[in-house]
């Protein structure tokens, strides 16, 4: 073990003093080290190993210092600021080692992890019960010092007390021993649920070798298809093969375009896999996951842990969140009849007979068909105006234009262990990653760079999220803060051979979407760097990055970048035309699908006992769901057992934040269609009012100081046609 750098009699000296003994210690504890950016090839799981016991140590030692204080010295620097600043190097090892994990999975990743995370669980599960550190808390909130602190600091001290509060501060000892088993077996379940998510998406295969099986496949997913397939050994030249997987864009488009209904069959029973059967399965997972919540929530004064996760956000309990989802759900139903009832009739006339269901795996099929009937438009021929380049340079173009920011391009290297990065060039995890960096255009200042990880590849967590990595530390006097760090990481359509990506609409939104929550931890520019990023309500953090999908729909911005990779030529009016008319078609069947997974969220997190408890999970879910879905004819697995968002992310009682977030982004994205969608004076409002604020104020202020009043609920059914 490396030789700790925490030095005998060291617990009464101050954090910045520990922090300047760490640095020596910087080419022994590469973790720590990460400035300008992570040396991601030293970043090793084994090197994890090594630097997490030295980061506890210094957290430990700084916490000492802070405990040791007595009321005459304590002041906002050496108390909360001191306790938020206590652990970065901790951060570090676990976000960075989090991003290795999700982007290159490997055996001794996962060794790592297993390893780490029940030291890590068990240290902040201690931390946020430390009497002595609740007691130093509390005294130093009562001193005459914080009536004079900024309004930001104020709220920062509240919102620090009212994190120990709720997570055990004032528990018995008795209790906080069976809060710390709870969360250390959280913790091991729900790397488990990963890892099994994981692990049956990456075990299931199909391999075709007639053509005519994937009939209505497009060129370039049949050219990707044949090309994975030959990478793995399947096909020759003249006897070609196709593969189709559970990545992003494989089975996903087969259950969506492919004509030939076996196929489908086989692909939706493809997708039935994950999380289901055998070493895989997930359904045991989930109940001693919501059984064990419960128990936590109430353990610490909560009715449940929809109601412990929701006391800080938007909806502020459980009880509001279901109203909410049950209530939208009261207001699109007579719509989704309609539409239900519209596509069954179109369903029944392709098929040529007469039924009241349609089998899950030919659901997306339909809705597609009559989509494209009904609007005149095929999806594929978007793809040639959406090359890779294109998307991200226009995308670019306008956030600098609107934000007044510039975003450029810097070279990158990927390196072996042992090799050094040459001057002038970023380190990646990956050769395909690419890194960009952000400047104020008015000040100069750089405001923060990120990475960029677009396609898919074995051992990368399916889907597409941002990861905040490393806020920059708030200037002195005025100064700008320091650069922030974060990375988007998605799995979108890859480039065939010589030809660009070309990426479907879909593709360009999910581009877009991260890059909205990149923009949201880009600019903000708060007084402590606690509240940076995903530190705000979360039923408001989808706002920033919903609301920048807007601009893939408008024909002025999209006139920007979409077009076409080997003419140059703007996307026809008419396309647009057709693109836009897509866009609400069938609004409730649509929505209706998110939630439902809102709605199993919620129910799982407030009435699992009643609803799912000693029942057969998928049975139990389907039972729920009914109402909310077109009759299938068939027995489906509850999405639970893949649903990570909701078991391993931070969507746990959760997932109504995405709707909740599309009737935010209705009503306040009206301000741009009214002012103009590439003015950039809303922009200016908005970059003021939401993005650079972050956590820093409640949510609903920081609403209101964009739009001038609270949000209008009907905003969002009457922008997609649903309440006229």
């Amino acid at each position: 073990m490396t030789a700790l750098c925490v030095l005998p009699g060291m617990a009464a000296v101050g954090a910045a003093e520990l922090a300047q003994a760490v640095v020596p210690q910087a080419e022994q504890h590469p973790y720590f080290d990460d400035m300008p950016y992570p040396a991601w090839s030293k970043l090793t799981a084994e090197q994890a190993l090594k630097d997490a016991p030295v980061a506890m140590r210094l957290a430990n030692a700084r916490l000492d210092a802070i405990r040791s204080l007595e009321p005459a010295q304590m002041t906002f620097e050496n108390t909360f600021v001191a306790l938020a600043a206590s652990t970065r190097e901790l951060e570090r090892v676990s976000d960075y080692l989090r991003t290795r994990a999700s982007t290159m999975d490997a055996p001794d990743v996962r060794e790592a992890q297993e390893a780490l995370m029940p030291e890590l669980n068990h240290f902040y599960s201690s931390l946020m019960s430390d009497g002595r550190l609740w007691d130093v808390l509390r005294t130093a909130a009562a001193q005459p010092w914080v009536a004079q602190l900024s309004e930001q600091k104020k709220m920062f001290v509240e919102q620090t007390l009212d994190g120990f509060r709720d997570n055990g501060a004032e528990l018995p000892a008795d209790k906080k021993a069976r809060k710390a088993q709870i969360e250390q077996e959280l913790s091991e379940l729900k790397l488990q649920f990963g890892k099994n998510v994981l692990d049956s998406t990456n075990a299931w295969e199909l391999i075709v070798t007639d053509k005519a099986r994937l009939a209505g496949m497009s060129d370039n997913w049949m050219a990707a298809a044949q090309a994975d397939a030959a990478e793995r050994g399947y096909g020759t030249p003249d006897k070609p093969a196709w593969r189709v997987s559970l990545k992003a864009g494989s089975a996903g488009a087969v259950l969506r375009d492919c004509s030939v209904e076996e196929t489908r069959r086989l692909c939706w029973e493809g997708q039935c896999t994950i999380g289901r059967g055998g070493q895989y399965d997930n359904a045991a997972i989930v109940d001693k996951v919501m059984k064990l919540r419960r128990e936590l929530a109430q353990l610490l004064g909560f009715a449940s842990w929809a109601d412990y996760k929701t006391k800080n956000r938007m909806v502020n309990s459980g009880a509001k969140a279901m109203g909410f989802v049950d209530g939208m759900v009261e207001r699109l139903m007579p719509t989704f009849r309609t539409e239900s009832a519209e596509l069954l009739a179109f369903a029944n006339m392709l098929r040529g007979e007469k039924s009241e269901v349609i089998a899950p795996w030919n659901l997306r099929y339909y809705i597609n068909e009559y989509t494209q009937k009904s609007c005149s438009l095929d999806p594929e021929s978007l793809r040639p105006y959406f090359a890779c380049e294109n998307v991200l340079n226009g995308m670019f173009s306008i956030a600098s234009s609107l934000y007044n920011i510039s975003i450029d391009e810097l070279p990158t290297v990927c390196l072996q262990a042992g090799e050094s990065c040459p001057e002038g060039k970023v380190e990646v995890w990956h050769p395909e990653v690419r890194f960009f960096a952000i400047s104020d255009k008015v000040t100069g200042a750089h405001l923060g760079s990120f990475y960029l990880d677009l396609y898919p590849r074995p051992g990368k967590r399916a889907g597409a999220w941002m990861s905040p990595l490393r806020a920059g530390a708030s200037g002195e006097n005025g100064a700008p803060h320091e650069p922030h760090l974060g990375a988007i990481t998605a799995n979108l359509t890859r480039p065939v051979g010589n030809e660009p990506a070309l990426f479907s609409h879909l593709d360009v939104q999910t581009v877009f979407h991260e890059f909205g929550h990149m923009l949201h931890a880009m600019l903000t520019d708060t007084e402590l760097a606690a509240h940076w990023s995903s530190n705000i309500a979360w039923d408001f953090i989808e706002l920033p990055s919903i609301i920048n999908e807007s601009w893939t729909w408008e024909p002025s911005a999209l006139a920007l970048y979409a077009r076409h990779y080997q003419t140059g030529e703007p996307m026809p009016t008419e396309l647009v035309d057709k693109l836009n008319a897509g866009r609400y078609f069938l609004p409730a069947i649509n929505n209706m699908r998110q939630f439902c997974f809102a709605k199993l969220d919620l129910e799982m997190h407030m009435n699992y006992a009643e609803r799912f408890e000693n029942r057969n999970m998928d049975e139990a879910t389907s039972e729920l769901l009914a109402p909310m879905q077109i009759p299938s004819g068939v027995k489906e697995p509850s999405y639970m057992r893949r649903l990570s968002h909701c078991i391993t992310g931070a969507y746990s009682a959760g997932y109504y934040s995405y709707q909740w977030a599309d009737v935010l982004v209705a009503d306040a994205f009206g301000r741009f269609e009214r002012e103009g969608v590439l003015n950039p004076a809303p922009a200016a409002a908005f970059r003021k009012a939401v993005l650079s604020v972050g956590g820093s104020k409640p949510a609903i202020e920081a609403y209101r100081d964009f739009l001038g009043r609270d949000p209008d609920p009907d905003s969002f059914l009457k922008a997609t046609g649903i309440v006229k």
